[in-house]
């Protein structure tokens, strides 16, 4: 019998261990809406002279003056009337419409008052924290969101085993990535649910400039289900693929597909060794994280791995071959669009979003980057 690979022995231990000590932290890159602190807008408020008064006054305003409902109407005897741009900021104006409106005006005090309040719905606790400390607002926490934000969505045997597809990723960079400056490293789509690897590669820039680690590793994807743009393997899997006797599901042989082939030897993952990514609590998992492999896209449901914040390039093959979730290691600050330069899954109007992690093992990896060989394009 052949020795295991040191990587495919490195990552058994990894994630059969249950005492393993975490040197790092998922950090989720989120849009600016979620991340940045509340917006806020000056608005009039009035001042009720009666308690008693305050219902009539909120039926009264409803019909003339609709309030946004992440806003509450009232605080106290103080009532929220409209922002201050709507009149040009002239309570006088404000005040004339309000009476051509039927409304009580002698209900409240003479002089309004301009307060600050959130222009819109808070979006996470820590906005809506803020928020409250300027008007009442109506906000209910996304579960899934505050776990994302606080770091609590992943269990201890999922960290243990991302670490060990990190691992793999920089075994792979270290042994056959050729880049450039602006793209380098490598990539891993990963099955969470069967907890396979699915492809792993290492840019190869060398041999062709759209050979990145990521588009390779999204074309191995394909050939496993009979497509593929590139001529990357001959194996048996491929070409029962093309013949059609292959399922979209990846078979459950412990076998990635490789590029460059010289990977497979050093990278092979025992069917024993499966990772273990999937959620103790799978209705949660599969609400967050479809994973449902009939649909027409290539890695629907797939978790990518990557040694270095991907390009612009890798980004979009990533966003159209519909992985569910971007783990990467070392940032890319001349050319990474998903936390350096950009987030590219929050731009507005695109028809899918994945979730994207950064800081995997951040350090390890830059030094593993440093070992790759970098050529001019």
């Amino acid at each position: 019998m052949d020795p295991e690979p040191p990587a495919a022995k490195m990552t058994r231990d990894l994630v059969e261990s249950k005492k393993h000590e975490f040197t790092w932290k998922p950090q989720p890159i989120l849009s600016k809406e979620i991340t940045g602190d509340v917006i806020l807008e000056k608005s009039f408020v009035a001042v009720l002279k009666d308690k008693k008064l305050i219902s009539r006054a909120i039926q009264s305003l409803a019909k003339c003056l609709p309030i946004p409902q992440h806003l509450k109407r009232c605080s106290g005897l103080r009532i929220y009337l409209a922002p201050i741009n709507k009149f040009q900021g002239d309570s006088h104006k404000l005040k004339t419409f309000l009476a051509e409106k039927d409304f009580d005006v002698d209900s409240i005090e003479d002089d309004l008052e301009i307060v600050n309040n959130a222009s819109v719905a808070p979006r996470t606790k820590s906005q809506a924290a803020q928020a409250l400390e300027h008007w009442p607002v109506n906000f209910h926490p996304d579960i899934d969101l505050e776990e994302l934000i606080g770091g609590s969505i992943f269990e201890q045997e999922q960290l243990a085993s991302i670490e060990a597809c990190m691992r793999l990723a920089m075994a792979a960079a270290k042994e056959a990535a050729v880049g450039s400056a602006e793209c380098n490293g490598s990539a891993l789509i990963v099955d969470p649910e069967s907890g396979s690897v699915l492809a792993i590669a290492a840019s190869s820039m060398d041999k062709h400039p759209m050979w990145h680690a990521s588009m390779l590793a999204v074309d191995l994807v394909a050939k496993s289900q009979g497509g593929g743009a590139w001529s990357l393997t001959t194996s048996d899997r491929s070409r029962d693929a093309r013949e059609g006797t292959c399922k979209r599901k990846h078979p459950d042989d412990g076998q990635a597909l490789c590029y460059p082939h010289s990977l497979a030897k050093l990278l092979d993952i025992p069917r024993s060794c499966s990772l273990n990514l999937a959620k103790t609590n799978r209705k949660k998992e599969k609400r967050s994280s479809p994973s449902d492999k009939t649909g027409p896209y290539l890695c629907t449901g797939y978790w990518a791995v990557l040694l270095r914040e991907p390009c612009p390039l890798c980004s979009m093959a990533l966003l159209h071959s519909r992985v569910s979730r971007i783990f990467y290691g070392a940032a890319n600050s001349v050319t990474g669009i998903l936390g350096s330069k950009a987030a590219l899954h929050s731009v507005p109007g695109l028809n899918h979003r994945y979730q994207v992690w950064s800081s995997v093992l951040e350090d390890e990896c830059a030094r593993s980057l440093e070992q790759c060989r970098t050529i001019h394009c």
